[in-house]
């Protein structure tokens, strides 16, 4: 009976921590927000953070629909430093934001906007939201359009709506 128990006390804690590891998408290089934000003011590149959790179904969703498409993760991986942020992480963490006030994991959640998920939002090195997102349908056109915007530095002279004006096209990516 002792060795019943022990088999499921380390089965179960086997279990949990597999569950804590985030479910990031496949082949893409996302590291820890913390991070993430050095890296964003080293190199002088956006962020793309992506908020999630690893059993959540819209993020596998997300994942297995969106962020397959190879030209879209290239085109993310050399613009931008990728961050995953797991909203079911411990909460008291400490999570540095990008103007260095440390805060837990909690209140970031709370700041950034990060629930409900999937979200994801664009953040310039100096820390500047640039924009933000959510939603399990977002389409691979989207998120291609999203990179037009911020990956060229267009963000630094008008808004996303008035971007999408003058090309004329929808958030979806089509004309």
């Amino acid at each position: 009976m002792v060795r019943l128990i022990a088999a499921l006390a380390l089965a179960a804690s086997l279990w949990a921590v597999a569950i804590a590891q985030a479910k990031v998408p496949e082949g893409w290089p996302f590291v820890d927000y913390n991070e993430a934000v050095e890296l964003s003011k080293r190199q002088g590149k956006p962020m793309f953070v992506y908020f999630g959790f690893p059993t959540c179904p819209y993020c596998l969703y997300l994942n297995d629909h969106v962020f397959v498409d190879d030209a879209l993760r290239k085109r993310y991986t050399a613009n931008y430093v990728l961050a995953y942020f797991d909203i079911r992480g411990n909460p008291e963490d400490t999570i540095t934001l990008p103007g260095g006030e440390q805060v837990t994991r909690r209140e970031a959640i709370k700041r950034l906007r990060g629930s409900p998920v999937p979200a994801w939002m664009f953040v310039a090195p100096e820390g500047k939201t640039i924009m933000m997102r959510r939603g399990s349908r977002t389409s691979v056109h989207s998120f291609m359009t999203y990179d037009l915007y911020v990956g060229t530095g267009t963000y630094k002279r008008m808004t996303f709506e008035e971007f999408l004006t003058r090309r004329g096209l929808r958030e979806d990516g089509e004309q």
